[in-house]
């Protein structure tokens, strides 16, 4: 897509993701099997099967240590791990335990979650 978040657009070049900039610029290089848009300054991004986040400057400030992940909102984003979604904040901070069945992202201080119980 022609659509720069935070500044930045995804691209994808023999298979591998990365993003560049408005000018075209490649700020992170394509070394990534998946990644999505920045949201918040951070982006989930895939290596070895695995999704974490990165931030602008192409640092990895969440470890790809989870099966799925999806954008910050409000400071918070939803990951699975082990099949359980929780919750984490910017810091990689695991906030919400991932223990539920599934769950969404947040919009005015609520996100939904679904428990098997």
């Amino acid at each position: 897509s022609n659509e720069f978040k935070n500044g930045f657009n995804r691209v994808k070049k023999d298979g591998k993701y990365g993003y560049i900039d408005t000018t075209g610029k490649v700020v992170i290089p394509c070394q990534y099997d998946g990644a999505r848009s920045f949201s918040e300054g951070l982006a989930a991004v895939k290596k070895d099967g695995k999704w974490g986040y990165i931030d602008t400057t192409g640092k990895e400030v969440v470890p790809c240590q989870y099966d799925n992940v999806w954008s910050f909102s409000e400071g918070l984003a939803p990951v699975m791990k082990d099949e359980k979604w929780g919750f984490i904040d910017t810091t990689g901070k695991e906030v919400v335990p991932c223990q539920y069945d599934g769950a969404g992202s947040f919009c005015d201080g609520l996100a939904w979650i679904q428990s098997g119980e």
